[in-house]
């Protein structure tokens, strides 16, 4: 055997090792592979004792990774075990809420399914630590389980026992709420409605649904029966809140069977309405003429008040935009002066080395220079401070301006605040005015919803 056979074997070996805890060998296997490699380096044949020790050094390495391998997976198994036990720990501790006072909802055993589930997963892997563990947590997961389904027996059982009386109850509802509704047709006499509204009442109120539920409008105010079409519409209105109060205490088909009902006699109640409303026609357009107008004039006054506050509004953002803007202009002017005057101390120190120039220079004409540059120094220096005089005047007008401000906004808010307070009192005019109108007759429509 050659030194290029052992590297193959020692490639391929650590090649196993990579995939080992994936592949369908064991590290049991591993290391009867590493003896016969040893063996194999007995009788091989290396060109010089440097590529045997190389080789063996390597063969060493491969050995360690594999070691270092083996602990990776007894580690990763142990988790794996810890992660089986904690799912079977979770079922065990949700499971202990069932108790003979307080049973498990659907939704706990829905979770509890779904852990059963995760955890009967671990057991189709060969990962356990050891045979006896996986047994124990076997053991003790089947006991759960059997459990689990037993008492989740009992629930659906009781639940197929209250289906059933709710199918009872609802059957019995869905009879009397038809007779209201039926009683709601106008050839039927408002007195009788109100009868078997009383009688029904008194039936809800003796199997106690009547907590949560409004008072059914001819309960609230039977005095109404002289507005017979609105007391019809009113109690279908109250038969459809009812249905959505207690809408598990009624069956779809039973409801579907009281909306057909509704449906049966809207027809007949429509046409009642619509002769009705003929004759609140004839009334409501003289009231209309009258208040018509009225409230012209008062839309038109809202709307003259409406022009004026968005004027004193944008006014008054103005005025705030303004504000902000001589604030700024005063900065600007603040922040100038500080620069001028060192700029004037920067010309003196000009002017000092000039007149040093000055006084050390050897020919006439360039004291003349000289002479010159410190003219046109003390020159910029007047005007500079001529300019620092005028920013001073200018922020001190605005200074002034500013102060002013705040009670020329102050005017403007009291104004913006007593156009607003108008339009409230208009519009709460209109508003009584409407309210006024539809108080003086029946409401003209079936706000019924069917399904």
């Amino acid at each position: 055997m050659t030194a290029i056979d052992i590297e193959k074997k020692l490639e391929t070996f650590s090649n196993l090792i990579q995939d080992l805890g994936t592949a369908n060998y064991t590290s049991k296997e591993l290391w009867q592979r590493q003896k016969e490699i040893a063996e194999n380096f007995k009788a091989a044949q290396f060109d010089t004792p440097e590529l045997k020790d190389a080789s063996q050094q390597k063969f060493q390495q491969i050995i360690n990774q594999l070691k270092e391998k083996e602990n990776q997976l007894e580690a990763a198994n142990e988790k794996f075990c810890d992660e089986a036990e904690q799912l079977i720990e979770q079922m065990e501790q949700l499971f202990a809420k069932h108790t003979s006072e307080n049973s498990l909802s659907k939704d706990e055993f829905a979770e509890l399914r779904k852990l059963g589930n995760q955890a009967f997963e671990y057991f189709k892997l060969p990962r356990w630590t050891t045979k006896e563990r996986r047994t124990n947590a076997w053991d003790k997961y089947s006991n759960i389980r059997t459990a689990i389904k037993d008492k989740e027996d009992e629930l659906y059982e009781k639940v197929r026992e209250e289906k059933t009386k709710q199918i009872s109850q609802s059957l019995e509802l869905t009879e009397k709420i038809c007779v209201v509704v039926n009683a709601c047709h106008p050839s039927v006499k408002i007195e009788e409605l109100l009868a078997y509204v009383n009688k029904f009442h008194e039936f809800l109120k003796d199997v106690n649904l009547t907590e949560g539920n409004a008072a059914w409008h001819l309960i609230e105010k039977p005095d109404d029966i002289k507005y017979s079409l609105r007391c019809r519409t009113a109690t279908l209105n109250d038969v459809r809140n009812f249905i959505g109060n207690y809408k598990d205490n009624l069956t779809r088909e039973h409801k579907g069977q009281i909306f057909a009902n509704i449906d049966a006699l809207k027809t007949d109640l429509n046409k009642a309405w619509e002769t009705h409303k003929e004759d609140q026609e004839i009334k409501k357009k003289e009231r209309d003429e009258k208040r018509l107008e009225w409230n012209k004039k008062q839309q038109d006054f809202l709307k003259m008040l409406g022009g004026r506050l968005e004027n004193q509004i944008a006014y008054r953002a103005k005025q705030d935009s303004y504000v902000q803007s001589q604030k700024e202009f005063a900065k600007r002017f603040e922040s100038r002066i500080p620069q001028q005057k060192e700029y004037i101390e920067k010309l003196h120190e000009q002017i000092i080395d000039l007149e040093k120039k000055y006084a050390t220079a050897w020919t006439d004409s360039f004291k003349t220079k000289v002479e010159e540059w410190m003219k046109e120094k003390k020159d910029k220096i007047a005007g500079v401070e001529k300019d620092i005089t005028v920013l001073e005047e200018k922020i001190v007008d605005i200074n002034k301006n500013i102060e002013e401000l705040p009670n020329k906004i102050k005017e403007l808010d009291d104004s913006i605040a007593e156009i607003k307070s108008k339009i409230e009192e208009v519009k709460e005019k209109l508003t009584n005015d409407k309210v006024v109108v539809n108080n003086d007759e029946e409401v003209a429509e079936i706000n019924v919803e069917t399904e």
